[in-house]
């Protein structure tokens, strides 16, 4: 009986261990997505920038500001 409540124990050690690693992987995948769209963000802001700026001089009195 012994041997099957030390078996249970690291069974549910290795649970355990398993289940915050893919969390820990989870959480990681989640911030390397945000950083990854956070700069595909401010590209995007900074060629539209350019963009704006070639018809400035149809509506000089709108005033557009874009920031991420």
């Amino acid at each position: 009986m012994a041997a099957l409540d030390n078996l249970r124990a690291q069974w549910a050690g290795l649970g355990t261990e398993l289940l915050i690693r893919a969390t820990r992987g989870i959480c990681d995948g989640s911030l390397l997505n945000a950083d990854t769209g956070r700069a595909d963000t401010s590209a995007r802001l900074e060629d539209w920038a350019g963009v704006l700026s070639l018809y400035t001089g149809e509506n000089e009195s709108a005033s557009v500001r874009a920031t991420a």
